[in-house]
């Protein structure tokens, strides 16, 4: 008898980039989640012990504001608008922009931030592994993201 589950548990960035496409090819999946107000909404389309898919909408101007996933590699595909994902790695900034069918990966712990800056809604497809179970905000102070600690 055996005590842990069947399938994958561990996947590349690659393997992430390729499950947000096969989500993203999905006959109406940009319709299942909602284009309306000012905020960005998001809808999880699965999940198990090890992966999360999401779709989200972003209203023009709509950002994140800097963050990490904690212990999730994540990935995403712009399925509708223009987007700017800003990561800091090694130091620096690292600008990438996106259009529909362009993905872009986030390595655990690294932080970054997502803006919508383009003239309508977008929308994207995010997977993450393990499952997203935190997300740690950040404050830009003295030229770089600073983690903010519980109590802060």
């Amino acid at each position: 008898m055996t005590t842990t589950s069947p399938g994958v548990r561990d996947f590349t960035k690659d393997q992430l980039v390729r499950m947000a496409r096969l989500f993203a090819h999905e006959a109406g999946v940009a319709r299942t989640i909602e284009r309306s107000g000012a905020e960005r909404k998001r809808h999880q389309l699965t999940h198990t012990p090890h992966l999360e898919v999401w779709v989200m909408t972003w209203p023009p101007g709509a950002s994140t504001d800097w963050h990490d996933h904690g212990a999730a590699d994540g990935a995403m595909v712009v399925v509708e608008g223009e987007l700017i994902d800003v990561q800091w790695r090694g130091g620096s900034e690292h600008w990438l922009e996106l259009r529909p069918g362009d993905d872009a990966a986030v390595a655990a712990g690294t932080a970054h931030s997502l803006t919508n800056v383009g003239d309508g809604y977008a929308v994207t497809i995010h997977a993450y592994a393990p499952g997203l179970t935190e997300m740690t905000p950040y404050t830009w102070e003295n030229g770089r993201p600073v983690a903010i600690q519980p109590g802060d």
